[in-house]
């Protein structure tokens, strides 16, 4: 979904995005269909309910225009495809059987009977998040547990509370939500921009762009000079990087004077002894509010 451009594929857009939200437009078949009955056999009040939201989504959300209007004001490049949220198809599809079993089906046994078509419907053609049985979470986190094991290395040989490492896709999207305290080179947006290949190569040589000559490295495994990988680590104050055995990045970390400093099933963890430590301290807030025994917390702006 990110690596679409709302630029580049122009009227072509929404409907491209639309098979990416939907595996090929099978829920908004579905969403369709249900409106399309809804149109012919439900009530007044429920087509005043249903039909007038579709028609705006249409004339707005679904309009291959719209898209390619907005961008010209907004870069919804990547926000675009949440716009397809609104669009209502567990209730619309959910109002619809209702109406098929209740309003159509006429008396109890023809009812019972709609009802286990469309059972045997849902069981037949559906796909099912636990199809393949269900698989326990390896911890509460949601989080794979070699991912906690390589934040627990990295805290056991920092001295600091608050560290930078670079990581690789996976577990950089992963880490941000699970420790907040390991904090990284280089923000979402960019890396996924790297790893879809929209990496400006003149841009990355920029002096003001050392995260991009990380993600060379790392997430494209590129070699550059070694000279200059270690300065990018200086100016964003990484000390850390951690990367899979299988990425071939090994080598040259090594090169560029790394030491590993530990290793889990699958990563290895480097660190770059800076030249110039960072300590990074975060924002403190206390002096906003204060802890009242009888009312709670209470806000107290400063003067």
């Amino acid at each position: 979904m990110q690596s679409l451009n709302i630029a580049e594929a122009g009227f072509s857009y929404i409907f491209r995005c639309v098979g990416y939200y939907s595996e090929g437009c099978s829920y908004l078949l579905l969403y369709v269909l249900s409106l399309c009955f809804l149109f012919l056999k439900a009530d007044r009040r429920l087509k005043r309910v249903f039909l007038p939201q579709a028609l705006m989504l249409l004339l707005t959300i679904y309009n291959p225009v719209f898209p390619v209007l907005l961008n010209s004001i907004f870069d919804v490049n990547k926000e675009y495809y949440r716009f397809l949220w609104i669009t209502p198809v567990i209730i619309v599809t959910a109002c619809a059987g209702a109406v098929l079993v209740y309003d159509c089906a006429g008396n109890a046994v023809r009812r019972a009977v709609t009802t286990a078509a469309l059972i045997l419907l849902m069981i037949t053609a559906g796909s099912f998040v636990y199809s393949g049985g269900y698989v326990k979470a390896e911890n509460i986190y949601q989080m794979p547990s070699e991912l906690l094991q390589v934040a627990d290395i990295l805290h056991r040989d920092s001295d600091t509370e608050y560290l930078r490492a670079m990581f690789e896709y996976d577990y950089h999207m992963q880490i941000r939500q699970y420790d907040p305290t390991i904090l990284l080179p280089c923000d979402r947006d960019t890396y996924m921009e790297a790893v879809s290949g929209k990496l400006d190569p003149e841009i990355v040589e920029e002096e003001e762009n050392a995260s991009g000559r990380l993600l060379e490295v790392i997430a494209l495994g590129m070699r550059i000079d070694e000279e200059d990988f270690r300065e990018a680590l200086e100016s964003t104050a990484t000390e850390y990087v951690v990367i899979s055995n299988a990425n071939p990045a090994a080598v040259f970390l090594t090169d560029a004077g790394l030491k590993l400093v530990g290793t889990t099933a699958g990563h290895r963890i480097y660190r770059y002894d800076m030249k110039e430590p960072q300590v990074f301290q975060p924002e403190d807030y206390s002096g906003i509010w204060e802890l009242d025994s009888a009312n709670g917390i209470q806000i107290r702006w400063p003067n």
